[in-house]
């Protein structure tokens, strides 16, 4: 499953960073790269993940999730 964040504030390599590792730590996933040219975060994991807890996440991690595409 790839799921993709759209995420606005990230403005360097350590935002992004911070968004990886908050999603490492709160998820089983295979793989997570985020882009802040991109506004976004690549996740790939092998089940669906939790909507309303990634929302929680990056809430918490103090950047704005605008939506999440499903892939």
């Amino acid at each position: 499953m790839k799921t993709i964040l759209h995420i606005n504030g990230m403005m360097c390599g350590m935002c992004e960073s911070h968004i990886n590792d908050a999603i490492r730590k709160n998820f089983t996933v295979k793989k997570v790269k985020s882009s802040k040219r991109k506004n976004q975060t690549v996740i790939v994991a092998d089940e669906i993940l939790d909507e309303e807890k990634i929302r929680q996440v990056i809430k918490e991690t103090g950047y704005e999730l605008v939506r999440i595409e499903k892939k």
